[in-house]
């Protein structure tokens, strides 16, 4: 791996971080490790954590909501995060406490970094300029989410509209 501070740097949410800055962030992180196969979060449970992924690949998926037969798959695959990518996952849960969205499961062995809301919390108060940047990013990746929702929803709509015929 990478030098943290170069690794952590490469995250949306901390890429306009300065190296002390970085470390802070890093002291309050927790290393975890899971095994091919293993749920990380599960969709409709409370979550108060964001992942940094380090090492591994996952498969984040979503209950599908309507079943009409019973061959039919329950979830749907949503995307695939690669660490090396450079990404993080679980970011609401930096700001609320809500069900997750969402099912984390990890295609191979994993090494992440965990960011519990209260150390979040505790990390840009004690510092709320590295603050501000932090909260300006995550502004902007939860507001791509929305936008991205958003113009799935039309693309849902209309083909739903086709295929009613009108």
């Amino acid at each position: 791996m990478t030098e943290p501070c170069e690794f952590l740097k490469k995250i949306a949410l901390f890429q306009d971080l300065e190296d002390n800055e970085v470390q802070e962030v890093l002291i309050h992180t927790s290393p975890r490790n899971f095994s091919a196969g293993a749920v990380i979060l599960q969709e409709g449970e409370t979550g108060d954590s964001l992942f940094i992924m380090c090492r591994g690949e996952v498969e984040i998926t979503k209950a599908l909501t309507l079943v009409l037969e019973e061959d039919t798959p329950r979830e749907k695959v949503m995307i695939r995060l690669r660490a090396e990518d450079g990404v993080c996952f679980g970011e609401m849960a930096l700001l609320e406490n809500e069900a997750r969205s969402a099912t984390v499961t990890a295609s191979s062995d994993c090494s992440l970094l965990e960011l519990h809301q209260k150390d979040f919390l505790a990390l840009i108060q004690e510092n709320p300029q590295m603050g501000l940047k932090i909260l300006l990013r995550l502004a902007q990746v939860l507001s791509r989410y929305l936008r991205k929702s958003n113009q799935d929803v039309i693309k849902l709509t209309t083909a739903l509209a086709i295929a009613l015929g009108g």
